[in-house]
């Protein structure tokens, strides 16, 4: 079987580029012929995500509409008007490929036999239209018109790709699809199950230093249990100045608070293997992939009682590893250091968890999809 994999702008480095190139892989591995498509590749981007990564080719680029220089800073938008020109392509690609997979505009797309969707974008809209009363005329118009392009784009009838069973309940309600398909992002459990050592009362955070993250809860929960050590690590970007202002407010004379940023990846590893819990954010990830690597290093996931890093993976090692604000998340962190018997045993059972997020799963996982879409196929 041929298969074209198609992700519309390379222009980042996150989860669903990453995704896209642990998909390449997979389906390799399988057996399948692949080949990756894109209309715009940013060259750095690349470089940063294929890093040591000498098995992906580059794509080959079918270029952007024209239009799209009048919306090169206005993301969503030029993405929607990206899927739509490829659309042409399609037609071409059709005649070349038993199979078109699509991986970024997070529309079941009309094209595409199969889009994998990490969060419709309709409901990401929805929200900012229905709870940001702030919003200028031109914004709300704005959201209007993406929302209605997504649902032009879109077809309920294909099947659908998604990141976790949370997920797959809002791709459901925006789209109509039943025929969704819950494929888990991949987590390098062969590296991190290794970590060990003397694990201490240190409780950990990655995440990227964003507001919307709501990365400046972690301080407030640390004051609250000035008997563990707490560490924010992560990314930033040219969005991360009210962030890390605001955290460095709220962590003013805080002393078991550390903030590090853009740390290399072995700084992170050496505090999972120091630390005993893993504390997410309050903010319900849509998968949670900083969250499944923590469990398979074998810290506990202290994780909001919402999205799919609770659904999926903490609530599933522990339903008391839920909480719902400030003070009950320190009181989750506080009993869990006060019981090391308790400790001990969650641990390994968030080790056994993790297990299902490997690449291994997530290979065999790809390949039962595609077995299930050969009907479909075959009657073309």
């Amino acid at each position: 079987m041929r298969i074209a994999l198609v992700y519309p702008l390379f222009e980042g480095v996150g989860g669903s580029e990453r995704l896209t190139l642990d998909m390449y892989r997979a389906l390799r591995d399988l057996g399948y012929e692949v080949d990756l498509y894109t209309a715009h590749l940013n060259e750095g981007a690349w470089q940063v995500l294929t890093d040591g990564m000498d098995d992906i080719p580059r794509p080959t680029v079918l270029r952007e509409p024209p239009i799209n220089k009048l919306f090169n800073r206005v993301l969503m938008l030029r993405g929607l008007l990206t899927v739509s020109y490829l659309g042409k392509h399609a037609k071409n690609l059709r005649h070349r490929y038993d199979l078109i997979i699509e991986t970024e505009s997070n529309v079941p797309l009309k094209w595409a036999d199969v889009s994998y969707v990490h969060f419709p974008t309709v409901d990401i809209l929805k929200f900012y239209l229905e709870h940001q009363h702030r919003l200028r005329l031109y914004e709300r118009a704005y959201n209007s018109l993406v929302i209605w392009m997504a649902r032009a784009l879109s077809d309920g009838t294909r099947p659908v790709m998604t990141n976790s069973t949370w997920t797959a309940n809002y791709i459901r309600e925006a789209y109509r699809n039943q025929r969704i398909y819950i494929v888990h992002p991949p987590v390098n459990v062969e590296e991190l199950s290794s970590i060990g050592g003397d694990r201490g009362r240190i409780v950990l955070t990655v995440s990227r230093m964003d507001l919307g993250k709501k990365v400046t809860e972690i301080p407030e929960i640390a004051r609250l249990v000035p008997e563990a050590v707490f560490y924010l690590v992560g990314s930033t970007s040219v969005y991360s100045g009210p962030a890390i202002r605001e955290l460095k407010r709220r962590a003013e004379g805080l002393g078991n608070f550390h903030l590090e940023t853009d740390v290399p990846r072995k700084r992170i590893i050496e505090l999972m293997s120091q630390a005993s819990i893993y504390l997410h954010p309050p903010f319900a990830e849509h998968f949670g992939v900083a969250i499944a690597e923590a469990a398979a290093a074998g810290l506990v996931p202290v994780v909001y009682r919402d999205g799919g890093g609770w659904t999926d993976i903490a609530s599933r090692v522990d339903q008391g590893l839920g909480y719902t604000s400030v003070e009950e998340a320190a009181h989750i962190v506080r009993s869990l250091l006060n019981d090391a018997e308790r400790l001990k045993a969650l641990s390994t059972r968030a080790r056994e968890v993790a297990k299902g997020f490997s690449y291994e799963r997530f290979k065999i996982r790809l390949s039962e999809v595609i077995s299930s879409l050969s009907p479909d196929l075959s009657a073309k």
